[in-house]
């Protein structure tokens, strides 16, 4: 294991909004960091709020890459009537990957944390268009959260944006993979785990655009430093 750093760096990238929680996206150190917080209601002004006691965990290349690889053909309208589910082990939590059928049969996507005895799960959410398949409009259901999310972890990949974080690293960065350490990958077909979910309804308002601070285009090849 690489050895850790007397201070954890941290670049916020964007944050994900549904429904029912947030998901807040970050590099950290050389991982990339995901914090979940769920929504507890909205204030006297109409805006959302949320628990103040979140959950978070990172990945580091090859968790990543594994969830890039499940969401990346989704985004690509590869398979996409198809149901997935990934869980990856880190060293403090678990995250878990599904792709299912709701109750109205359509595919919805949830990401889910484990983590000290509590479990917050993110639903990405879904537009709908219409599109013209042999010579009729249809109704698509497109996964435009997932989209999001599958872009945002194959620019950590490829380093997109990643100079200014970089440049708050110590110079032995390359030698870390800092919090977590993927022990398994077991995959396998969703085996009853649609049920747990259907409970949160099938309703795709709420979506609201994250920032894009500190998330420019560039090509750093996987955050070496030069």
């Amino acid at each position: 294991m690489g050895k850790k750093y007397k201070k954890a760096i941290n670049t916020y990238v964007r944050t994900l909004y549904s429904e029912d929680s947030y998901l807040m996206i970050s590099f950290y150190n050389t991982n990339l960091l995901f914090r979940f917080a769920r929504n507890i209601g909205k204030n006297n002004f109409g805006r959302n709020q949320y628990d103040a006691d979140k959950a978070s965990t990172s990945v580091n290349y090859e968790g990543a890459s594994l969830l890039y690889q499940v969401t990346m053909p989704i985004f690509n309208d590869i398979n996409v009537e198809k149901e997935k589910k990934v869980s990856i082990s880190c060293n403090n939590a678990t995250l878990i990957f599904v792709y299912v059928r709701d109750q109205n049969n359509q595919m919805v996507a949830y990401l889910t944390i484990n983590k000290n005895d509590q479990s917050i799960t993110f639903k990405f959410p879904t537009h709908t268009c219409q599109v013209e398949e042999n010579g009729q409009m249809i109704t698509k259901v497109i996964q435009s959260g997932l989209g999001v999310f599958a872009k945002t972890i194959d620019g950590y990949l490829a380093g997109v944006g990643a100079d200014r974080h970089l440049e708050k690293l110590p110079d032995d960065s390359e030698n870390s993979q800092d919090e977590n350490q993927q022990a398994s990958y077991p995959t396998g077909n969703n085996g009853g785990y649609q049920q747990g979910f259907n409970s949160m309804g099938n309703n795709q308002q709420g979506y609201q655009q994250g920032s894009n601070t500190g998330y420019q285009q560039g090509n750093y090849n996987s955050f070496s430093r030069h």
